[in-house]
């Protein structure tokens, strides 16, 4: 399996346990990078919405993990 794959089964099984740095390489892996906005992280989709991820220190809340997987899921290029 492919590092971007384990990666996305890492976030499907344990979200609470994703660094900040695998968040991000998860999303840019699936061609949705994460930007700095000011104190959180922006994540633009294709259909014009975005995911807002605060980041605290090298903790990323369960929630966050959650949302960005779920665009993976929908949006992410294969």
């Amino acid at each position: 399996m492919a590092k971007r794959g384990k990666l996305l089964a890492k976030a499907k099984t344990n979200p609470q346990n994703i660094s900040f740095q695998e968040l991000e390489a998860l999303a840019a892996a699936y061609g949705l990078p994460l930007e700095p906005g000011g104190s959180h992280y922006v994540q633009r989709l294709p259909d014009g919405t975005k995911n807002t991820i605060k980041r605290e220190g090298d903790k990323v809340k369960r929630w966050y993990v959650q949302d960005v997987v779920e665009a993976v899921e929908m949006f992410g290029q294969k």
